[in-house]
């Protein structure tokens, strides 16, 4: 995606949005779906080639800023229409799907994103904003998806640091209940409230309670307290691992945007400086298709002496192996924690 012509979008306003991550949408007795967001744009998608993104980059780097700003400004109908991909937990199967679970599924409209008002301060509604998958209200949870449980503590973390522990106190970050919020922090830099005044510094308490049942802060329950990596195992180093690729490049661009694919690849990988690195890669996307690496190749002047396509291909039948660590990998069946290896592997 990143090369292709949604990586160049004419503007913000003209493209959709697709969250890379999967939650869980939980009811009260603790079942639950599998959920992704998308973010579909009232106004469609326009593109730009590779050739365009650059020359305005270098024009109006403002280009994509200024389009959003003046089109609030001017009133025009800025929206979003908000989906979700739903899959229901005996669905998400790894065996049975042949690739990683927390995919494609079908799709459900449940509401709207509209922008309607440009910031009155830059700093104070945008530099200071913390957005993080950790702050989630009751009834969204985490899924096993492993680079969200590692933003979910790391965002906050880096927020504490960048914006400060009070961070709930600015009112973009909790703009509903920002003037009668109640953080369990307390203390830090900038603290400008009651910060607890006489309340007890453990909520609920048996003694005084002033948070209101409204503004306190709610509690985080998780539906279960396992988290699974075994749809993650299932696939290590195998095949499967380039089908939902293969299925974008084949089934959803169009040849134009294919060309413009191989164009844009190509053109960076022609900065590599090293063989080895650009015949890996090349590989890697064989495997999604071989006109896609073809087309690549194609496309790039290398710093180096050309080596031949056959190499490529070559290459390719061990591709999805590469820096696969065998003891990582489901064995004889075993798709969810593979094997131990024989001895320890740290600090020795």
């Amino acid at each position: 995606m990143f090369f292709s012509d949604h990586g160049t979008p004419d503007g913000w306003i003209n493209e959709h949005g697709y969250g890379c991550h999967t939650f869980r949408w939980v009811y009260k007795d603790g079942q639950f779906v599998y959920i992704k967001y998308h973010f579909i744009a009232k106004h469609g998608q326009k593109q730009l080639t590779g050739p365009e993104a650059i020359q305005i980059s270098g024009e109006d780097p403002d280009y994509s800023k200024r389009q959003l700003w003046e089109a609030i400004e001017r009133g025009d109908q800025i929206e979003w229409t908000a989906k979700v991909q739903i899959m229901q937990p005996d669905e998400a199967d790894a065996e049975k799907l042949g690739f990683d679970p927390f995919d494609v599924t079908k799709m459900h409209e449940f509401g709207r994103l509209v922008l309607n008002k440009n910031p009155e301060n830059f700093h104070r509604d945008v530099e200071q904003a913390a957005f993080s998958p950790g702050s989630m209200p009751p009834g969204i949870e985490e899924s096993p998806d492993p680079l969200l449980q590692f933003r979910m503590f790391f965002y906050r973390d880096a927020q504490y640091h960048r914006v400060g522990v009070n961070l709930h106190q600015i009112p973009v970050n909790c703009p509903f209940m920002s003037q009668s919020y109640s953080s369990i922090n307390f203390d830090g830099p900038m603290r400008v409230d009651a910060n607890h005044a006489n309340n007890k510094q453990i909520t609920p308490n048996s003694f005084v309670h002033k948070f209101g049942p409204d503004v306190a802060k709610a509690p985080y329950k998780v539906a279960n307290n396992v988290v699974s990596r075994k749809s993650h195992y299932y696939h290590e180093g195998k095949i499967s691992e380039y089908t939902q690729a293969t299925e974008l490049y084949k089934r959803v661009m169009t040849d134009d945007a294919r060309k413009n694919l191989h164009y844009n690849t190509g053109k960076m990988l022609s900065h590599v400086n090293y063989p080895i690195i650009a015949k890996k890669y090349l590989a890697q996307i064989y495997n999604i298709a071989p006109e896609y690496a073809q087309g690549v190749y194609d496309n790039t002047k290398f710093k180096f002496e050309r080596f031949d396509f056959t190499e490529v291909v070559e290459l390719s039948k061990e591709a999805h192996l590469f820096y696969k660590e065998e003891k990582f990998r489901p064995s004889q069946g075993d798709r969810l924690v593979g094997f131990a290896p024989e001895k320890p592997f740290y600090h020795v």
